[in-house]
Formats: structure tokens, sequence, C-alpha cells
């Protein structure tokens, strides 16, 4: 989780826990002093400041090209923020006031707002959160005493489960619900890289994650908060709404709601339509479901049910079926799918197919380790009863 959510400009952020500098130390093994069970106790324990301010650097090293990404945010309990960023010379404002989060976008003088779930988890709280799944959920190897930046500090070393990927393990899965933003967040494709390492340095007094670090599969994500001040009083006037000059754009939208099913017999009950499951005997040996979706997008009155598949070398497959028509569907040649004629598309990640009947919409992904009659096999045992 992080501080908060934007464009591209603002990308690393929406996928990664924010944390400080590196510094050297001695080292306590978790059954000699400080263990595992002694972190999970901390952050039972542990209450998160009621106020955060710092200058968040992320660094992403993918297939050793080195990008570095810096942002300003102050973070509050009350879940309002404030993070300002710029990069190429523009500069983009996000503010989340309690109820809405704000984009302005200072050189293109325009603003995009949404509205936020009441219910949803600040973003201070979520900087405890994240750290605190990886407690629970992985192993940790090592825990080292060290010091950042004057702070002493807990380095702490997981090992991710062998099938982790970078995305997955950004996330530490949020839970059966969870918010996304329709847009570009990352060129990176973290989805299909495994993940090897998690590190965390955490703030032995308030737990804070001070700096996180996760690397696998070519691919190496380091976020740290430098000249860090915890529950200093913030001036009220950094988390009002964004003031434009006139004439500006302003646009609002509404961020769709994605619900995990651990069934496909639980995604068809959910659903409000039956969804469409391949046929096994046309899925290749190895390829096994790894989740099922359900996106509900509600300034489009449209519901899409996504099951995703895997093999073991990673190469995935996806199968979609919704009860509207993707706004930004991509387009192709066109192709017969059973009874029905779709359109199919290659890219350089893989074969998209895509078809109506009765109302309701089909897509087949197959990544670029398939061949595109992947896509078209899947297809035609979905579609048979057209």
């Amino acid at each position: 989780m992080s501080p908060g959510d934007g464009t591209h400009r603002s990308a690393l952020l929406l996928a990664v826990v924010a944390l400080a500098c590196l510094s050297a130390g001695c080292v306590a093994l978790p059954d000699e002093g400080v263990s595992q069970d002694h972190l999970e106790d901390r952050f039972a324990e542990t209450e998160p400041p009621e106020a955060v301010a710092a200058t968040v650097e992320v660094t992403e090293t993918v297939d050793g090209e080195v990008t570095t990404h810096t942002e300003t945010v102050w973070l509050r309990a009350d879940g309002t923020s404030r993070i300002e960023t710029a990069e190429d010379g523009a500069e983009m404002v996000i503010i989340n006031d309690g109820s809405e989060r704000y984009f302005h976008d200072r050189e293109a003088n325009s603003v995009w707002s949404y509205e936020l779930d009441s219910t949803a988890t600040s973003s201070l709280e979520g900087l405890y959160e994240q750290p605190e799944r990886y407690v629970e959920s992985y192993d940790v190897t090592d825990i080292e005493e060290t010091t950042v930046d004057g702070r002493d500090a807990y380095r702490v070393v997981f090992d991710p489960p062998a099938n982790e990927t970078i995305d997955r393990s950004i996330s530490v899965r949020l839970g059966p619900d969870e918010y996304v933003l329709p847009l570009e967040t990352s060129e990176v494709d973290t989805a299909e890289r495994s993940a090897d390492r998690v590190e965390l340095w955490l703030d032995q007094e308030t737990m804070f994650p001070v700096k996180h670090a996760i690397a696998g599969d070519g691919i190496e994500l380091e976020t740290a908060y430098r000249s860090l001040s915890l529950d200093e009083a913030l001036e009220e006037g950094l988390f009002d709404p964004p003031e434009t000059d006139d004439g500006a754009d302003s646009e609002e939208f509404v961020l769709p709601t994605i619900t995990h099913h651990e069934s496909v017999a639980e995604a068809d009950a959910a659903a409000p339509f039956s969804v469409a499951e391949p046929e096994a005997d046309v899925l290749s040996d190895g390829v096994e479901l790894e989740e099922i979706s359900q996106y509900e997008f509600h300034d489009e009155d449209r519901t899409q049910v996504t099951l995703s598949y895997r093999n073991g070398d990673g190469d995935s497959i996806a199968v979609t079926t919704s009860d509207g028509q993707r706004q930004f569907a991509t387009g192709g040649d066109p192709v017969a799918v059973g009874n029905a004629t779709g359109t199919i598309a290659h890219t350089d990640e893989g074969t998209e197919l895509q078809w109506s009947c009765d109302n309701l919409y089909y897509s087949v992904f197959a990544g670029d380790g398939y061949e595109s009659e992947t896509a078209i096999s899947i297809g035609e045992s979905v579609s048979s009863a057209c």
C-alpha cells in the first residue's frame, strides 16, 4: 500500500509501501533476541502516529536500468493526506480531504477527483498494516538491529513463497474487497515477475516502516522515507481541495470495486450472469486456476468476472465474462468463435480474443508463452452454448 494514488508520475506510490536511509548494524537472529513473535506483538500494541511528514524516494531497477522518483508527503491519522511530486518539470498535487481525492496537474491546469470509500483504510493506517501482513504471512529469515538516520531500527528479511510475484508481494492480499484506479500505474509488469526477497526497516520506537525493498526476476523496488517527522502538527490548509485558474478542466470518476472469490461456483452465485469457465481438456498440463476476481464498474453499470490461470513457468491465461462492453476494448481482426464472430488481437504481451453472445461479452487472454490457437480453443470451449 502507499500514501497516495495517481498517474504514472506517482505510479510507484500506488505499488509500494513507503519507507528511509540505510545503515549497518549488529546481527540478532530471530531466535536470539528479537523474534518474529516479538514483531507481531509490537504491531498489535502499537498505534500509528497522528501525523507524518517526509520526503519519499522510490528507486526502481528494472533489468539494470535505474530510475528514481521523489515525492513530499503529509499524512494524518484522520485519513487526510497531501502528496506533491514533480517529474520532467510537471508538478502534480494529490490531496485527500477526507471525503474526496483530488489530482491537480499544475502544468495542464486540470483537476480530477473521485469520492472516497468512507470505510477504506487510510494511507497512514495502511503503512502499518502492510508490514504487519508481511510479518504474519512470510517467514522471517533474519532480523538485524541497526540505526537508520539516527533512529534505532529493525532490519527484517522475509522469505516470500516460491510462487510469489512482485505484484502480489506488494499488496500482500489486501482482503476480499479493494479499490483500484482505472489508470496506467506502471510500465513495469510486476505481475509476471517473481519476488525472491523482501526487506523492511522498522523504527523500533514507533514500528514505522522507514524503508522497504523487494527484489526478484530482474526487478528491485526500494522506497525510503527521508527527513521523517512523526507526530508534529501539520497546517490545516495543506488538505484543502485544490484551487485552479479560470478555465481549468475538472473531471470526477467512480472507482470500480473488486471482490475476490474462492471458487467459480461462488463467483457464479454472486455475479448477475453465468460465469464462463473453460473446459479442463483445453487447458495445457500444469495450468491451474490462480484467482477469481469480480469487478463492478459503477459508472458504467457493468460487472465482469475474470478467471486467472497460470502454469509453472508463469505463463498466464485469463477468461472474462461481462454484462457490458468494455470502454477500452482491444481491437483486432475478425475471427469465428464457435457460432459467434469475434476479434483477435496480437501484442507483445500475448493474444486477446473477444466476442459477444446473448447480451454477454467474453474475452480470453493468453500470454506470449502460448500460441494464438490456445486462445481460440479456450474461446470455442466457452462459447459452445452460443
